[in-house]
């Protein structure tokens, strides 16, 4: 079968701009450039993206078979091409029959022949072969456009959905638009409506208890590096070279100077020597070193060993690495404490959004479940996790070292992990603290939440940083009367 590339390249169609065309009129409707104007991020990732498109679809149009009957006349025209003007004449008969099978060729062709057996010249030869060929080009033409309008169509809805999805996202998780395009991202990929209503519900719970918005902002990267570099540092002994000028480099002759240097002295001098009464004059200047010379100079470098304050201003900070949120699930877990475990990672999720970093989330009871939040199919993910419900068994354990062995991984230097868990658990083995030690020399921090006030205070003492959320009656009690 021929593809719409070959017979394109066969008839000589320059292809794409027709498809450029259309990526212009998406760029002109009137919510995808509102969008576009609403951020600068999201509108250059649109744009990546429809570049992207502009040449996908090139490349599908140009390997989609053409249609039987087109490509049935496209074959009858190459062979007609190459007949000479005896042979076209009388093999008409043959062509226009199978034109009225379908050519929109058919009825201008039926005229062209006559005119070609009434005068059978080379001119109207060439005339009818002309126009067969335009009639081709046009029919080509039309099948692109039906293809590149039908692919235009399903982007302008794919696009329209998504890029409703995004604001939905934005007035939910982000409404002082901080995440720089982050959450167009995230809802490019595949999800369902129901994940909407499940980031609602949970967002409608960090309102409801403002400490776990709270905990979330106290994990910034951005705030705890601010303040490392606006700590006065101690002074550091700091190896300096300069460059000190010097009469001992000889790279220019600067002057003329008293000195006794006998090989850069003025010939004047020498003279002196000549004449025996002048001869102890000479040695009294040059014992004096009031002999005239050359005066040469240059610069010489030098080390000095000085005490300074280390500028951290101008130090560039390392790529930051992902979060990663340990959620228990085990029974005791369900109920509230789930609802604040999964409203803190949402609060979470778009904390690395805003801080352009990944965001894992691993559920741990007996086994350790991963989900990637910020990945291609993030509110897919996000959804599962969402829907989830906690009925498990309570094992650090298997969930922290799973976390350790990802964090070897190149790219996830300067992590944040946090451990959301009622903490009624066995203590945790010493190899397992020291693998925790050794990730701290990453640059990596372990934080925990604690869901209830019976967390056993020797598992949180691990932990870089911990926080109570006591998600019994009385803990929910107290909290809304400390706000009211």
């Amino acid at each position: 079968m021929i593809e719409i590339g070959t017979m394109s390249a066969l008839l000589a169609i320059s292809e794409g701009e027709m498809v450029s065309e259309m990526v212009v009129a998406l760029l002109a409707s009137t919510q995808i450039s509102r969008f576009i104007r609403i951020g600068k991020a999201q509108g250059r990732s649109l744009k990546q993206r429809l570049q992207r498109w502009r040449h996908q679809v090139n490349d599908t149009i140009a390997h989609t078979p053409v249609p039987p009957v087109l490509e049935q006349e496209f074959l009858l025209y190459q062979h007609f091409i190459s007949l000479s003007l005896a042979r076209l004449v009388a093999e008409l008969p043959t062509l226009l029959s199978a034109l009225e099978r379908g050519s929109d060729f058919a009825d201008e062709g039926r005229q062209l022949a006559h005119q070609l057996v009434d005068h059978p010249t080379e001119g109207a030869r060439r005339l009818m072969l002309e126009k067969w060929r335009a009639s081709l080009v046009g029919a080509l033409l039309r099948l692109q456009q039906e293809l590149a309008e039908a692919e235009r169509l399903r982007l302008q809805q794919e696009l329209e959905e998504q890029i409703g999805a995004s604001e939905e996202l934005e007035q939910v998780l982000d409404p002082q638009r901080r995440t720089a395009g982050g959450l167009w991202n995230l809802a490019q990929g595949r999800w369902q409506p129901a994940s909407l209503v499940l980031i609602r519900q949970y967002a409608a719970m960090l309102r409801k208890e403002p400490m776990l918005q709270e905990i979330a902002d106290s994990m910034g990267r951005s705030l705890h590096d601010s303040e490392q570099l606006q700590r006065p540092q101690p002074p550091q002994p700091t190896l300096i070279q300069e460059q000190v000028l010097s009469d001992d480099v000889p790279d220019d002759l600067v002057g003329i100077h008293p000195a006794n240097d006998l090989m850069r002295m003025l010939p004047s001098e020498a003279v002196m020597l000549g004449v025996p009464e002048l001869e102890l004059e000479f040695y009294r200047r040059y014992l004096e070193r009031r002999l005239l010379s050359y005066q040469a100079r240059g610069t010489l470098p030098r080390h000095q060993l000085l005490p300074r304050t280390t500028d951290r201003g101008d130090q560039e900070l390392q790529p930051m690495g992902p979060v990663i949120v340990c959620i228990d699930t085990s029974g005791s877990m369900g109920g509230y404490p789930e609802q604040c475990a999964k409203a803190l990672a949402l609060a979470l999720l778009q904390l690395a959004l805003t801080e352009q970093r990944r965001c894992f989330v691993m559920l741990f009871s007996t086994d350790v479940a991963t989900f990637e939040l910020t990945d291609a199919n993030g509110l897919d993910e996000a959804q599962r996790f969402l829907a989830m419900t906690f009925n498990g068994g309570t094992d650090l354990l298997p969930c922290l070292s799973a976390t350790l062995q990802q964090l070897q991984a190149p790219g996830f230097a300067l992590a944040d992990v946090l451990v959301i868990s009622d903490f009624i658990a066995q203590r945790l083995p010493a190899s397992l603290v020291e693998l925790m030690d050794r990730q701290r020399g990453r640059g990596t921090r372990f934080n925990a939440v604690a869901m209830s006030r019976h967390a056993k205070p020797a598992l949180l003492r691990v932990f870089d940083k911990s926080w109570l959320l006591d998600c019994g009656l009385r803990g929910r009690l107290l909290r809304r009367w400390l706000r009211s």
